[in-house]
């Protein structure tokens, strides 16, 4: 029989094992995704609405490449008119070229008394000068589709990160930080792609196809159809492997985001993965997934190739068998060589366009699979929004907070709080205690609204949060954590998050309330010192103090304080829990704590488990209460008790209760 132990670990294993391979398993789910092509229709119709406003610069660029096309159509029929004049070929053979007499006409028109050699130097040299000003068309094409491309891409990214941070606060803990900077990246840069690539392109080579392959008809109806024999195999082959590589596409997209979101992880976290010794762990997590995706790419790029030796195998044998044939209508006294030179040379034009289109149309696959991944955020909408009639708190609120029948719970089946009630008033400094899991955090969480109640009400002053606008309650509540974010930048631009438009006397001021001036001045570069990223050039003491200075700016009228003293030293807890006493002076105050020694002078004392409020009152009534605060308070200080003298000044002073005698 196995011992509890070794049930213990039998019963965890599995799960273990699943969180270690979730990545991996959001990459398997990518490759078994069924293509839903409305769903890909409708991504793409909502990203080309995004063109709309440039379409002008779109169609100048199509315009010049339609006008760079048209110079390469000059060209072969100048060259086969030269052949034709050097061959002194009788030009009435078979169907006569519409382009000979305009050139003899023109050619007559500037030179009436030329030679023939003087003719063709004319035709060639002409040709010359217009292939040197389709570089200029060129360039002005070029130019003008990536600038509209650009700034369609400027526009997407600045509405999609407008939208992400628009979502609450359930989507990022959704998802992955890595993750959804992958979309702003890697999905955004594909959808350029498209944009550099498809915009101009497309629209210019089709309608290049369509009047080549016109001209054709007119040279010689029956090479034109020999020519395009090819078309429908070529529509069959762009289609078939089309999806495919779409699809193999979006999984690699997947893939790489759920790569990306491990790599950020694991880097934010490589104090943490040292002190443990992981690399190596780490480094075969990261191969695996790396490997992965890996596959997944090389199937996309074996999908693209097989497209384009398809496209190039089409392409290329049938210019050999136009050659061929038009070689014994040549022989046959059907065609002169000019033409035939002509009509060769512009198969160039048809074919070149159409290899163009198949390698488009893996661009295009590629692109609307990040196209759709995009709009897949666009589609989420944020849980917390504002009522369409809802007003703004006042800007100076008094502080009242009630919650009426609150229950909540991030699954709406399976309640984390249960019918709550509670009245706090304003200036009044009330800690919430209870064991690990009681819901503390999460009710806190519920008052600046980053989530909505499922059931009752939330009141501030008397109004129904849910009816104001969130802006304005959150500008009336200020926080400090436990692990407060900072952002790469300057002592000072941290500082002002708490309220941008403060001067320097206020942030100053803010900094001496909470005991943060004197190491701050210390620094080489005083407020102007960067911290880097998430402040890791300060201590864990420092950053906190810098927290209450912002939460000191801001000057909130509702505080909420989260095991802001919890991981300090006794030093740093010292000087930080004496900011927060001033912090909290004529404020309404929330605190969460586990050290019950930081809390025992609060007005009120709400002993929270299971989700349910079970003891309110002072310290010193719920201790003769004799319910769940009491023992928690034994627990946490059984062992201080022995030591009546230590005791005595931890708790200042406070006598013990009898059963630490």
């Amino acid at each position: 029989m196995p011992t509890p132990v070794e049930k213990l670990f039998t019963r965890k294993t599995p799960r273990i094992r699943q969180r270690t391979s979730a990545a991996e398993t959001r990459m398997r789910e990518a490759d078994e995704t069924v293509r839903n092509v409305q769903k890909e229709r409708q991504a793409m119709l909502r990203f080309l609405a995004y063109l709309t406003p440039y379409v002008p610069l779109f169609a100048a660029a199509t315009l010049c490449g339609i006008t760079n096309y048209a110079i390469g159509w000059v060209v072969p029929n100048v060259a086969g008119y030269v052949l034709d004049l050097v061959s002194h070929a009788n030009r009435h053979v078979g169907r006569v070229n519409p382009l000979y007499p305009a050139l003899d006409h023109l050619l007559a028109a500037l030179a009436p008394q030329a030679t023939l050699a003087d003719k063709i130097n004319f035709a060639l040299v002409g040709v010359i000068f217009l292939l040197a000003c389709s570089g200029g068309v060129i360039f002005l094409r070029s130019f003008l589709a990536n600038v509209g491309g650009q700034r369609v891409i400027f526009k997407l990214r600045n509405d999609l990160y407008e939208h992400i941070q628009s979502l609450s606060l359930s989507f990022f803990q959704q998802n992955r930080s890595g993750s959804i900077v992958s979309r702003l990246t890697s999905d955004i840069a594909l959808a350029q792609n498209f944009i550099g690539n498809a915009c101009t392109l497309l629209w210019m080579d089709s309608l290049s196809v369509i009047g080549v392959v016109i001209w054709l008809f007119v040279l010689s109806p029956r090479m034109a159809l020999i020519s395009i024999i090819v078309l429908p195999l070529w529509v069959i082959s762009v289609r078939f492997f089309g999806q495919r590589i779409r699809k193999a596409s979006h999984a690699v997209q997947e893939g790489l985001s759920e790569l990306s979101g491990s790599v950020q992880e694991k880097v934010a976290g490589a104090t943490v993965v040292q002190a443990f010794a992981r690399e190596k762990r780490e480094t075969r997590l990261f191969h695996r997934m790396h490997r992965s995706l890996y596959d997944r790419q090389i199937s996309t790029v074996r999908l693209q190739a097989l497209n384009m030796t398809s496209s190039n195998l089409l392409t290329g044998i049938a210019p050999i068998t136009v050659l061929l044939f038009g070689a014994h209508e040549v022989l046959n006294g059907r065609m002169t060589p000019g033409m035939m030179i002509t009509f060769y040379l512009s198969l160039g034009m048809f074919y070149m366009p159409l290899q163009r289109l198949t390698d488009l149309a893996a661009v295009i696959a590629n692109a609307g699979a990040a196209i759709e991944r995009i709009f897949d955020i666009f589609d989420i909408a944020p849980d917390i929004a504002d009522a369409p009639e809802a007003a703004p708190l006042p800007e100076r609120i008094e502080g009242r907070v009630t919650l009426r029948n609150v229950s909540f719970g991030y699954d709406p089946d399976v309640p984390i709080l249960k019918n709550l009630n509670l009245d706090i008033q304003p200036g009044e400094v009330v800690a919430f205690v209870g064991p690990s899991g009681a819901g503390k955090s999460t009710l806190v969480n519920l008052v600046p609204r980053f989530y909505d109640v499922t059931e009752g009400q939330i009141l501030v002053d008397g109004l129904d949060i849910a009816s104001v606008k969130v802006k304005s309650l959150r500008n009336a509540v200020g926080m400090v954590l436990q692990d407060n974010i900072l952002f790469t930048g300057t002592i000072k631009e941290n500082i002002l998050y708490g309220r941008p438009g403060a001067s320097d006397e206020e942030i100053v001021a803010a900094a001496v309330a909470a005991n943060a001036s004197h190491f701050i001045e210390a620094l080489p570069d005083g407020y102007e010192t960067e911290i880097g990223e998430r402040g890791t050039k300060l201590s864990g003491g420092q950053k906190q103090r810098l927290a209450i200075t912002r939460a000191f700016l801001r000057d909130p009228r509702i505080l909420i304080l989260d095991e802001a003293t919890s991981a300090l030293d006794s030093e740093s807890e010292k000087l930080i829990q004496n900011a927060l006493n001033k912090l909290m002076i004529g404020r309404t105050t929330l605190i969460i704590a586990h050290r019950l020694s930081t809390i025992m002078h609060a007005d009120k004392i709400v002993t929270m488990a299971d989700g349910k409020i079970v003891e309110v009152g002072s310290h010193n009534e719920l201790l003769a209460k004799h319910g769940l605060y009491y023992h928690l308070y034994k627990a946490q200080f059984e062992h201080a008790f022995s030591q009546d003298n230590p005791f005595r000044e931890m708790t200042g002073g406070e006598v013990a209760p009898a059963w630490s005698r």
